[in-house]
């Protein structure tokens, strides 16, 4: 039987909201006490002088200077503002302040949003430790680059979602890795600068063209990486070098790539200091031996060997005469003596010269022996001059070497904190390189390995030999990349700032007044 609705309202008790609720109630006196208790703090601690509670966190090292001065920096008032908003965009601190003292470039001129529109204290903020405010997170990168786009629509150089390290969603491979690995990819938009590391052209003995170094020199890693060691591990002949000793290949490379005095990157090679040990330019081992021709220009080059043969041919004519061939001719008082040589002389040191000249463009010097490999076309391209200009003395020329001095221009590198590990964790193809045209950057997955944290199951696609041994039976072999990362359970920092950053700092201007 079905209850009418005048039963059922019976049941319902209409005071109901006059009886005490016991957990409200305590909840609403907590509250007023603890606001309460709270403002009492406030004034016991202001009456004994103690405001520290109302000032925020310690300024970086930087900006001690004017710690005591918040009216350089602060503007306005904006707690309450950020608390009705319910956003962190409001800011107490003008960009003008910040200008003051620091005049730094934009990131990019066609950015969205503009870099004027952007709140210094966005991604610097202060008072948050001694490193945060030139250490911001990603997120404010992210925020851009979730869905990177410009005044002229996508991006045509840079990926238009980045937001992770890792493969999911994460940062793409260098474009030049890329490049390499197909050879029928899109080539990079003109202003990317990947082109002034790796060039698509066909290098003489190539079968194609093909993406490679555009550096126009020959070199052959793999050649000088060799040593040969006897059975008790004594170094019997090494190409790095004759007089040096080369005990282990991860460290050989010091020998040619010298870091800087920071540390960050390395010198560029020196044929003075690296080559001329190993390939003299040789011209006439009979008449002037171990002697070798500078390593400059054609011009310079010619220029040193006329001098040469001239002065030569002068102290072979004193010898006629009877006359030391390295003493000096004294001239008559009152004159200028002009020595001339005859036409035959003349003759005689134009064909020397020629010879010379072409002597010492050899590809390989055998008559000279092993310690004198090549001439200038050993590592250069030499080349005929078409069009010879008037102020030009050289009918030939060294095609420019083109050697990129950076790889990676759109990112930072530093090696002095990756000097933990040999040089061949990174490069590990170097001593298989055979080619000039070969990239040996390592790709992506070479970082991450480190700078990321990966799951045990990550290492199984790693080849336990992706390291080259030593051949050195002295030197302790290299450890594997795989059995280096086995014990890592956290990587390094994956912060976007470690590789990147925002202002372009060679656009900086020092001369922001600061007037006390």
């Amino acid at each position: 039987m079905l209850r009418s609705s005048r039963e059922l309202s019976s049941r319902v008790d209409i005071n109901v909201h006059r009886q005490p609720n016991r957990q409200r109630r305590a909840a609403w006196w907590l509250a007023l006490w603890s606001g309460v208790g709270s403002l009492m703090w406030l004034m016991l601690q202001h009456s004994q002088g103690e405001n520290q509670i109302y000032q925020a966190g310690d300024v970086t090292t930087p900006h001690r200077l004017i710690e005591n001065e918040c009216w350089r920096c602060h503007t306005t008032w904006t707690p309450l503002q950020r608390l009705v908003a319910f956003s962190d965009d409001a800011h107490s601190i003008d960009n003008k302040k910040c200008e003051t003292c620091h005049r730094v470039a934009e990131h990019h001129a066609n950015q969205i949003p503009a870099h004027k529109d952007i709140s210094c204290a966005a991604c610097h903020q202060e008072h948050e430790g001694t490193d945060m405010l030139t250490r911001p997170s990603s997120r404010h990168c992210i925020a851009c680059h979730t869905e990177l786009k410009t005044t002229h629509g996508v991006s045509e150089v840079f990926a238009k979602r980045v937001i992770r390290f890792d493969e999911r969603e994460g940062h793409p491979e260098f474009r030049l890795k890329t490049l390499l690995k197909d050879a029928a990819s899109e080539p990079p938009n003109a202003k990317h600068g990947v082109n002034l590391a790796i060039e698509n052209f066909k290098r003489p003995g190539d079968a194609a063209s093909r993406w490679q170094d555009r550096g126009r020199i020959r070199f052959n890693h793999a050649a000088h990486l060799k040593a040969e060691y006897d059975a008790n591990g004594k170094l019997i002949h090494g190409l790095i070098g004759k007089d040096r000793k080369l005990t282990d290949l991860s460290r050989s490379c010091e020998v040619c790539h010298e870091p800087d005095q920071e540390g960050r990157f390395l010198k560029p090679i020196s044929f003075e200091r690296h080559c001329r040990e190993c390939h003299p330019l040789l011209f006439d081992h009979e008449r002037f031996p171990g002697q070798a021709v500078p390593h400059q220009t054609p011009d310079i080059v010619r220029g040193f060997l006329t001098e040469t043969y001239t002065l030569r041919e002068f102290g072979s004519r004193k010898s006629e005469v009877g006359l030391p061939s390295d003493e000096p001719s004294r001239p008559l008082p009152g004159h200028r003596d002009f020595q001339r040589l005859s036409k035959d002389q003349a003759k005689a040191v134009l064909d020397d010269v020629t010879k010379a000249e072409q002597i010492a463009q050899q590809h390989r010097h055998s008559q000279f022996g092993y310690e004198a490999t090549g001439g200038c076309r050993y590592c250069h391209e030499v080349e005929p001059v078409a069009d010879k200009s008037p102020t030009a003395i050289a009918d030939w020329k060294i095609v420019p070497t083109n050697i990129p001095s950076r790889w990676l221009l759109h990112s930072k590198f530093h090696h002095e904190p990756h000097r933990l590990l040999s040089c061949t964790v990174c490069h590990a193809d170097v001593a298989q390189s055979k080619n000039t045209g070969d990239v040996l950057i390592p790709s992506i997955d070479i970082c991450r390995a480190c700078h990321a944290h990966r799951p045990a199951e990550w290492l199984d696609g790693i080849k336990a030999d992706s390291v080259p041994k030593s051949e050195s039976p002295q030197a302790p072999p290299n450890e594997s990349l795989k059995d280096l990362l086995s014990n890592v359970n956290r990587g390094a920092r994956t912060l976007c700032i470690e590789c990147h950053v925002y202002h372009d700092r060679s656009k900086n201007k020092w001369d922001g007044p600061f007037v006390r």
